[in-house]
Parts: structure tokens; C-alpha cells; sequence
């Protein structure tokens, strides 16, 4: 979005330049509306980068690592649980997810009695609905 902002207002503000630039001059009284409409562009464009910084909710997108670094923040879970509940929300088994993890099936267990207990759940599908609530799967 912020780069959409700067190659419209730069060709504004170029398109201005050279159209006005035959009859720019500091000493004509016109001259100082033309710099008044510049003024004016310019404004517009600091209010396109403050409404995109401070009203769009994510105006940026984020790196892989800095994605799942904040999504682990926001639930407590670590990174391996938060494998784990991804792999129940796809369906996968028990055996299925030690499997692809390549971890023991005991230990695929106890990181889903840790899920429930971090997410406040009491069966697999009511974890998997407050991942997806908490928009971390």
C-alpha cells in the first residue's frame, strides 16, 4: 500500500511540475496557487500513509518466522503444540501426527492434553474452533 501511495503522488506531483513548468515563477501572483496545489498534494499523501498506518489493520505482511512467533505469543502454545493442533485441524490421527512430526505417539498425546488445557478445551474439535477463533491456525 505504501509504495501505491509514493508512485501516485510522485507522478502528481511530476504531472504539476511539468505542466506548470512554462509558467512557474516566484514573482507571479499564479505562481503562488501552483505551489498551493504542490502543498496541497503533498498533504494528501501524508494523510494516505497516516490513514494506512494507524486505521488498516494489517498493513503489512509478515515474514513467516514473525507470523509464528506472534501467533505462539497469542496463545501460549509452543511452537510444537501449535504443529500439533494445525495437523488435528487438517483431520490428522493421533498416529498420523507422530508420524509426520517424528515424535512417539505418547508424546503426540501429551501435547494435546496441553493444548486443551492452555486453550481452556475439553475434546479436539472445541480446540480446533478456538485456534481458528484466536486466528492461530
Amino acid at each position: 500500500m505504501r509504495k501505491v501511495v509514493l508512485v501516485f503522488g510522485g507522478i502528481s506531483i511530476s504531472i504539476f511540475l511539468l505542466f506548470e513548468l512554462s509558467k512557474w515563477s516566484w514573482t507571479n501572483s499564479e505562481s503562488r496557487s501552483d505551489i498551493m496545489i504542490i502543498v496541497v498534494g503533498c498533504l494528501f499523501i501524508l494523510i494516505g500513509f497516516l490513514i494506512n498506518r494507524y486505521m488498516a489493520h494489517s498493513p503489512y505482511t509478515l515474514s513467516p518466522q514473525t507470523d509464528q512467533v506472534q501467533r505462539t505469543k497469542k496463545s501460549n502454545l509452543t511452537e510444537q503444540e501449535l504443529k500439533v493442533l494445525t495437523f488435528m485441524a487438517d483431520g490428522y490421527s493421533n498416529t498420523q501426527i507422530a508420524e509426520s512430526l517424528f515424535i512417539s505417539e505418547n508424546t503426540v498425546k501429551t501435547h494435546i492434553s496441553r493444548i486443551f488445557a492452555k486453550l481452556e478445551a475439553k475434546r479436539r474439535t472445541e480446540a480446533v474452533k478456538i485456534g481458528r477463533d484466536l486466528k492461530i491456525i
